[in-house]
């Protein structure tokens, strides 16, 4: 009688791991389904011809010419007074917050500490 309950409490423990798994299979069983039925959705096709891979060279150069010509006109950050009139405020006082907190921190946590409930 004893063996026949520890039988019972380990079948019901096996069916409800199994139970929780049930929507992780689901789903599983699902994408491997979307990708069984449309192979071309995850995976582009080859271009059929040359033609659309030198458009893509072509607008990949364009691109990195684009950027290069952004980059080489930018001015460094110290010249026209950017550092001294954004950099250095907004630094100075991101840090003074994040040391604030850290000094709140530890005094509520002394608090908690002298107030125990």
């Amino acid at each position: 009688l004893k063996s026949a309950s520890t039988n019972d409490l380990s079948l019901q423990f096996l069916l409800s791991k199994m139970a929780s798994q049930r929507p992780a299979l689901a789903v599983l069983l699902l994408a491997a389904l979307c990708y069984l039925s449309v192979p071309s959705a995850f995976i582009a096709p080859r271009a059929a011809n040359s033609e659309a891979v030198r458009v893509e060279q072509r607008s990949a150069e364009g691109l990195a010419l684009g950027l290069g010509a952004g980059l080489l006109t930018a001015e460094p950050a110290y010249a026209g007074g950017v550092f001294w009139d954004e950099i250095l405020p907004y630094s100075l006082s991101i840090s003074f917050a994040i040391i604030w907190g850290i000094i709140l921190g530890f005094v509520l946590l002394r608090l908690q500490e002298a107030f125990p409930e």
